[in-house]
């Protein structure tokens, strides 16, 4: 009876999933053509708008080129076309067979453009998919063009009905082959379950027998109970193995991510000495690609010799367990780069245990730039103080042991020029100690930069003849306003003009420029001088950074304060500091700067 049961149950689930599968055709089949109806009413109606009106109605009868284009389509699914205003009244039209067009107005979007429509069924006519659009052609008023089709149903197509049939027959054969596949594997058991009747039930020969049979059955029964609270128990086993298996995998990426999100490179070594785990931040640090270090040992990869001296002495039978070490090395595969190694033994306390040891490897270049370019700093500004007063005390001496006149007036303004140098030092220190420090805060107001501009330029003029360079201003008749701070702003001009002429050749030219562009003004300082190496254009605007001149001529000096501060200030008025430069040619530095509109009655400074 239960085989014949699931015989049933089969044959039900076949035809149920006959009518599933023939149901998703038919509505597949809806769908696709209603997507072909859609396709060919929108092509219709774009190509018929374009189309004039005397080439679509024969005087406003309902034949011309309407109907002849439209004869192609008459294929069922075509209802009507006709040409008309938005209230319905029809001028020309065409229709299928069977079909009437309905007299209804266009929607008000009509106007805006193409669209489409569903009718609803009315008189005993299916329903209705229009699409409308505008006529182009406007001699005779806002016209449009309306296609209508009648709305798929849900079908079956006579080419689906073979496929249909085939797929049919093929679901009813599986049931059977399925069928005597169950029956088959399930004829030893009902051949047990026979036999266990057979032994349960109680014979009128011998009592004894019967209560024996009664007694094993029980004991087969007790035996099946145990052995199914076992099963039970070691699959509890088995998913509380699993999900500690689980915790333990989430666990280990959570520490992986953990560790490959710090920004050091990590190494772990194993008490061999070999690397078991290196960090993503490794490979760029030391220049050695992943596989190259995991599962290695190390002087097969370790070209760094102070940094295989670290680890050597955590490797080997003589390996230290207890201390920490720590090495300063410039990697040999990455140019230009410092790091720190320090390396820490893992132990389980009291020295009993070694787990190996772990490596941090730290990016140290910006500190190790710091203390060089602090220290040439320092050598820098000493020098830059010396001097001057070298020469305030030896025209000093001057003043006193001569009474000429000249000589005494070149003295004295030769001490004025070392005092402004000086001066103009030590401004620049204390203004980086305002930058540094966040006290330097600017206060913007908006300003014309002409008078600012000529008066650099003044101030500028002095300092080139005494060094035989031209000084030339380039401003266009009106200039926009900004809003900058006037005097932090003449620090910022002050220094390029310095530099440009500072660095540049005898007979040459320094170009102080402003024009508007779009939304900003830019000012420009060009020079004819020696210009920049593209190797130091990246940096030029670093605190301290200098650029080598090994191969000058003539020694310029200098403290690596000057750019960066105009860089600085140009930054804290939201602006930007662009640099083209070409060594031999010369170097423009140009401060773009945003055009600010005044609001009404503002003052302009």
């Amino acid at each position: 009876m239960k085989l014949n049961r699931i015989g049933i149950i089969l044959i039900a689930c076949a035809l149920a999933a006959i009518t599933l599968v023939v149901a998703l055709l038919v509505v597949r089949q809806q769908d696709s053509q209603a997507a072909q109806v859609r396709i060919k009413g929108v092509g219709l109606v774009k190509s018929l708008s374009t189309v004039p009106m005397t080439l679509l109605a024969d005087d406003g009868k309902s034949g011309g080129l309407l109907a002849a284009l439209l004869a192609y389509h008459d294929n069922g699914d075509f209802a009507y076309a006709t040409i008309g205003d938005a209230s319905g009244r029809t001028l020309a039209e065409v229709a299928g067979r069977g079909s009437m067009t309905p007299a209804v107005p266009l929607p008000a979007s009509a106007a805006n453009g193409f669209g489409e429509r569903t009718l609803a069924a009315s008189q005993g006519a299916g329903a209705l998919r229009e699409f409308y659009g505008p006529l182009a052609d406007r001699s005779m008023g806002t016209l449009f063009v309306r296609v209508g089709f009648n709305q798929p149903g849900y079908t079956v197509l006579a080419q689906d009905v073979s496929f249909l049939a085939v797929l049919a027959l093929a679901m009813f054969l599986v049931v059977p082959v399925v069928y005597l596949v169950i029956k088959r594997e399930m004829r030893p058991l009902a051949a047990l379950s026979t036999q266990l009747r057979t032994l349960a039930a109680p014979t009128r020969r011998d009592d004894g027998d019967s209560g024996d049979m009664r007694e094993l059955i029980a004991n087969m029964q007790t035996y099946l109970s145990q052995a199914g609270a076992r099963i039970a128990q070691l699959e509890q086993g088995a998913l509380n193995t699993t999900a500690d298996n689980r915790l333990l995998q989430y666990g280990s990426k959570k520490l992986n991510a953990a560790l490959q999100s710090l920004p050091d490179g990590l190494l772990m070594l194993d008490p061999a000495g070999d690397v078991t785990f290196a960090s993503g931040k490794i490979e760029p640090l030391l220049g050695i690609p992943m596989d190259r270090i995991v599962g290695q040992p190390v002087d097969s990869w370790c070209c760094d010799l102070a940094l295989r001296g670290l680890l050597g002495r955590y490797g080997g039978d003589v390996r230290d367990t207890a201390r920490s070490h720590a090495v300063a090395f410039a990697p040999i595969n990455v140019e230009g780069r410092q790091l720190h190694a320090s390396a820490q033994p893992l132990s389980g306390g009291h020295g009993t245990m070694s787990f190996g040891t772990l490596v941090v490897l730290r990016d140290v270049t910006r500190e190790h730039l710091a203390r060089q370019a602090g220290n040439d700093f320092v050598a820098h500004v000493s020098h830059e103080l010396k001097s001057p007063l070298n020469v305030i005390g030896m025209y000093a001496e001057m003043l006193a042991d001569s009474d000429e006149e000249s000589l005494r007036v070149e003295s004295l303004n030769v001490i004025q020029d070392e005092i402004e140098r000086m001066n103009a030092l030590v401004g620049n220190l204390l203004n980086v100690s305002k930058l540094e420090t966040g006290s330097m805060s600017p206060e913007r107001n908006r300003v014309r930069l002409d008078d600012l501009l000529r008066d650099a330029y003044d101030q500028a003029l002095p300092r080139a003849e005494g060094k035989q360079l031209r000084v030339l201003l380039d401003l266009p008749r009106e200039l926009e306003a900004v809003a900058i701070d006037k005097d932090l702003f003449r620090i910022a001009l002050n220094n390029l003009l310095t530099n440009a002429i500072k660095y540049n050749r005898p007979g040459g030219s320094v170009t102080l420029a402003a024009r508007n562009e779009d939304n900003e003004i830019v000012i420009s300082v060009r020079d004819t001088g020696i210009g920049i190496a593209a190797a130091d254009q990246g940096r030029i605007f670093d605190k301290f950074y200098r650029v080598s001149e090994s191969d000058a001529p003539v020694k310029r000096g200098g403290h690596g304060l000057g750019l960066y501060l105009a860089a600085q200030i140009v930054e804290l008025h939201h602006g930007r500091m662009v640099l083209d430069s070409e060594p031999g040619i010369g170097s423009t530095f140009s401060i773009h700067l945003k055009i600010v509109s005044a609001p009404a009655g503002a003052a302009v400074l």
